[in-house]
C-alpha cells in the first residue's frame, strides 16, 4: 500500500487523539483499524480480547484494500500486538504488516498506570497493569523489529509529543 503511516500502541494510550491532531495539520487521512474492522459489529466496544487474531487481521487487510486510494496518504491507528481470548499478549502476524507495507512505524507510549485508569473509566472494568505493561513493551519491541525489517523510520511518541513524526511527514 506504501502510503500508510502505521501508528500503534495499546488501548487508551492516545493514538486516536494524536492522529486527529495530525490530520488537522496535514493532508493525511486518519483511519482506525477498529473502524475498518467494524469492531462494534463483531464485539462489544469494551471487549479488548480477540478471539481469532488472524481472521481479524485478514478482515482488516480486505477492508484496507477496498478503502485505500493510491493518490492519498493515510494515518492508520491500530496495534502491533493484541490480547488473545485468554488475555495473553500476542504479536499480530508479520504478514499483516507485509501487506500494509507502512512507510513509517510509530508507537505511542505512556505510563501504564495512567492508561489503566483511563480505560477503566471508559470501559467500566479493571485492567491488570502488569498485562498492560507487558503488552506495551511487546508493542515497542515489535514496532522496532518491523521498522528494521522494512528499513523504514521508527518513531516513539511519548507524552503526546509527535514533533519527530511531523518532521518526517
Amino acid at each position: 500500500m506504501k502510503n500508510i503511516i502505521f501508528i500503534g500502541g495499546i488501548h487508551g494510550v492516545g493514538k486516536g487523539t494524536i492522529c486527529k491532531e495530525i490530520e488537522l495539520k496535514t493532508d493525511l487521512i486518519h483511519l482506525t483499524a477498529s473502524q475498518i474492522l467494524k469492531w462494534e459489529k463483531i464485539s462489544e466496544s469494551s471487549n479488548k480480547l480477540v478471539k481469532d487474531i488472524s481472521s481479524t487481521q485478514n478482515r482488516l487487510i480486505i477492508g484496507l484494500k477496498n478503502l485505500i486510494k493510491k493518490d492519498q496518504k493515510y494515518l492508520l491507528d491500530g496495534h502491533f500486538c493484541l490480547l488473545d481470548s485468554n488475555g495473553i499478549p500476542n504479536r499480530i502476524d508479520e504478514n499483516t504488516f507485509d501487506q500494509i507495507s507502512p512507510k513509517v512505524i510509530v508507537v505511542v507510549i505512556d505510563d501504564v498506570k495512567k492508561i489503566a485508569k483511563k480505560i477503566e473509566a471508559r470501559d467500566n472494568k479493571i485492567y491488570d497493569v502488569n498485562i498492560l505493561d507487558q503488552l506495551q513493551q511487546m508493542e515497542i519491541g515489535y514496532a522496532k523489529y518491523l521498522s528494521d525489517k522494512y528499513s523504514i523510520p521508527y518513531v516513539e511518541i511519548k507524552d503526546g509529543n509527535y514533533n519527530q513524526l511531523m518532521e518526517i511527514i
